[in-house]
């Protein structure tokens, strides 16, 4: 049986934390698959290569700042690095950015201003709108990704429950990057997903798919998220 962990703080008052549970066994039931899946708080997370080798899928959840986000971190670079599906939303996201800005990118003092506002390269930044219980209409850049065979490239809405996101004064420095598959952006261009290349599966998203409970917007994205886990690939399940 395949093992996914969920990666975060949970709060059972929490909607996007809930329909996490929701949207799994869902699909799970749909397709008449089992999965075991297991939620581990941050600050409780045994992230030695050992213990995070036993999953085949991570789901780094909404909820910022983490009580342990080195321990999050660690487990995003291990998922990165060894082809692990994974799939981070809204903080999950945040910390996904982070750590490729950190270990790809090279700029090892990257974080959130939410998690070190000092820090030399916020990457992560307050926006200057809160998404706060808001929707907006977005697409997907490469019509070829799995973001855009998951999500269409003519456009989807998103829902947010944030007030920090991508840092648009590195949007170059992402896009530059050989790594990056694709993004997922506003009608202002600015990001609100990413994609990164030669994975099974390694999406980011700022807006929240679980939120959109059986939909057929973002939601679709927790399929492909789970036929990767399943299947080790992109491919979709039926």
């Amino acid at each position: 049986m395949k093992r996914i962990a969920i990666i975060g703080d949970y709060n059972p008052n929490e909607e996007s934390h809930c329909r996490i549970f929701d949207s799994i066994k869902d699909i799970s039931e749909e397709l008449e698959i089992e999965l075991e899946v297991q939620w581990i708080m941050s600050d409780e997370l045994d992230k030695s290569a050992e213990q995070l080798k036993t999953f085949d899928g991570f789901w780094f959840s909404p909820g910022s700042p983490y009580m342990n986000t080195p321990n999050v971190l660690t487990a995003i670079q291990f998922a990165r690095e060894n082809g692990v599906p994974s799939l981070g939303t809204c903080a999950g996201f945040q910390h996904m950015v982070i750590e490729f800005a950190r270990n790809v990118l090279g700029m090892y003092g990257a974080d959130s201003e939410e998690n070190n506002e000092e820090c030399p390269d916020a990457v992560i930044a307050r926006l200057p709108c809160s998404l706060v219980y808001k929707k907006e209409q977005l697409k997907i850049s490469d019509p070829d990704s799995i973001m855009a065979r998951a999500l269409g490239v003519d456009g989807f809405i998103g829902e947010y429950r944030c007030n920090y996101g991508f840092n648009e004064a590195y949007h170059s420095a992402f896009l530059n990057s050989n790594m990056i598959a694709a993004i997922a952006q506003n009608e202002d261009g600015y990001i609100r997903g990413f994609e990164v290349k030669r994975l099974p599966f390694f999406v980011g998203t700022l807006f929240i798919p679980q939120l959109d409970f059986k939909g057929d917007g973002s939601y679709r994205i927790i399929r492909s998220y789970l036929s990767a886990v399943l299947f080790g690939c992109n491919v979709e399940i039926p």
